[in-house]
């Protein structure tokens, strides 16, 4: 599997007094900066940059990059930077009018994440228009999402040249401490969506109702109360229609019940029911041969 990415925190003048974490054979660098309309930076970042600020205006000219929300610009080896790569990401709103939607920092967290293309010591000057501590926690959130690929079972080269390098993402902001700390509920929402997204792409002769259920049970080290009911179980409290769909598989059914109790007292409960059926065989005389790979994801409701 991949490797997720390393977030981590900082103030601008830290980022401006490191300059690139490191060089030589230690892998690739990238600097990721943000520009408003017509390729307007914010104070931090035009003191940093201010040694290439021909190159940019020559490159955005070029490309006529004009720091529209969506677009970007990238300069390879920037004269004058320390940075192997200098990645410009437009933040400005497409329309000229107060209707504008505001910019979706958990999308361009992910942009910025799908253009790193091998660099491994990543520094952000997160300084755009509305730039709070939550934002920048979203922009890491977006990252991490971004970063998720399912390969477990992809066969390696030899030399193993195609493994994903470790990647460390430095955000600086105007209060690190705020977004470290704002990013902390978020990195628990990465881990619960890479875990979803997990158990989704297993195929259904690796991840039937026990192996389901078994990882499952896993949760209980963070204090999650898992219950699992096997077949006899589920006999005796007249689940019926749920075995029926059952016993078309050679394998038992299980159901789940996890419980979190972490509310006050006299807060009443909020229950999730997900759908599990980890390979969807019914009807499989009239459903098309394509995507019925896909039907593996009928346990994507349970996954989430």
């Amino acid at each position: 599997m991949p490797v997720s990415p390393t977030i981590e925190f900082a103030s601008f003048a830290d980022i401006a007094a490191a300059g690139p974490a490191a060089r030589g054979d230690e892998g690739a660098s990238a600097l990721i900066v943000l520009a408003g309309d017509n390729v307007a930076f914010g104070a931090q970042t035009q003191r940093l940059v201010a040694p290439a600020a021909q190159a940019i205006e020559r490159a955005a000219r070029a490309a006529k990059f004009k720091g529209k929300a969506g677009a970007s610009l990238d300069l390879l080896a920037p004269q004058g930077l320390g940075w192997d790569r200098l990645i410009v990401l437009g933040v400005a709103p497409k329309k000229d009018d107060s209707a504008a939607e505001p910019l979706d920092f958990v999308n361009l967290g992910g942009q910025a994440m799908g253009k790193l293309s091998g660099a491994t010591r990543v520094a952000v000057m997160f300084e755009p228009p509305g730039g709070t501590d939550a934002a920048a926690a979203n922009f890491a959130l977006g990252a991490a999402l971004r970063a998720y690929k399912f390969d477990l079972y992809r066969t390696k080269k030899k030399d193993d040249s195609d493994k994903d390098a470790a990647v460390t993402l430095t955000i600086a902001t105007a209060d690190a401490a705020a977004a470290r700390a704002a990013h902390g509920p978020r990195a628990g929402l990465a881990d619960g969506v890479t875990l979803a997204r997990n158990l989704v792409n297993e195929p259904p002769n690796v991840l039937f109702p026990e192996e389901f259920a078994n990882r499952a049970k896993e949760l209980e080290k963070l204090g999650v109360s898992v219950e699992i009911l096997d077949k006899q179980a589920m006999t005796e409290l007249g689940m019926g229609a749920l075995l029926g769909v059952g016993q078309g598989s050679i394998r038992e059914s299980r159901v789940v019940i996890m419980r979190w109790n972490g509310a006050a007292g006299p807060d009443q409960p909020i229950a999730f029911v997900g759908k599990g059926v980890c390979f969807d065989t019914g009807g499989i005389s009239i459903k098309p041969a394509a995507s019925m790979e896909d039907m593996k994801g009928d346990m994507a409701g349970a996954a989430c």
